[in-house]
């Protein structure tokens, strides 16, 4: 699998593409802003997006989606909970002294068990609320991006509307830790990490 990550936007969000090595076909998560340096990255290796996917629906994370869509004709998903961040993109960016694309369409929502498929690859979901209602993880086979849930070293804020302490706490001792100890770890914000690491180091999961 090709697999690509650049920060974007104001908050430094990761921002990855996935692709089929086969096929070019490929996938961008997170696309919160920074679109012509998404679109050098995919023209570099020659890709074609087919979806673009949200972890979870804060306006750091979805911010340029509707250019994206524009300039790729990529379809849009993110669960179904977070459609009300969808809808209120731009004001809520704006609130916080932001600036946004409009809301994009959204053309499917997804939840645990369904897959995100791009040339011979899968992505299997899980669904990991708390720190938004509808934040997801992506894994395949040693991966998992993982919005944010959890960081090095941290977890995901739960100060934020439709935020929860107790259901991101069980979201990641249910879901996340469960998977395989080596398992790598691509967040929202910051380096990566793996289920080991972070099971010894950080001061929240102890």
């Amino acid at each position: 699998m090709i697999f690509l990550s650049t920060i974007v936007g104001p908050l430094d969000v990761n921002c990855y593409i996935l692709a089929c090595r086969e096929t070019c076909e490929g996938i961008v998560v997170d696309p919160g802003d920074g679109v012509d340096t998404i679109l050098q990255l995919v023209a570099d290796h020659d890709l074609k997006i087919v979806e673009i996917v949200a972890t979870h629906g804060h306006f750091d994370h979805i911010g340029r989606v509707t250019s994206l869509m524009e300039k790729t004709g990529a379809p849009f998903a993110i669960h179904k909970a977070d459609m009300f961040m969808v809808e209120g993109l731009a004001d809520i960016a704006a609130f916080l002294g932001f600036q946004t694309d409009p809301p994009p369409a959204v053309d499917r929502f997804i939840d645990e068990g369904d897959a995100i498929a791009f040339g011979r690859e899968t992505l299997n979901i899980l669904h990991v609320p708390g720190h938004a209602p509808g934040n997801i993880a992506l894994t395949w086979p040693g991966h998992a991006i993982v919005g944010d849930t959890v960081f090095a070293g941290s977890i995901g804020r739960t100060d934020l509307e439709g935020a929860d302490l107790q259901t991101l706490m069980d979201s990641i001792h249910n879901k996340i830790l469960t998977l395989p100890g080596d398992t790598i770890l691509h967040p929202g914000h910051g380096p990566d990490t793996t289920i080991d690491r972070e099971k010894r180091i950080n001061p929240f999961l102890a």
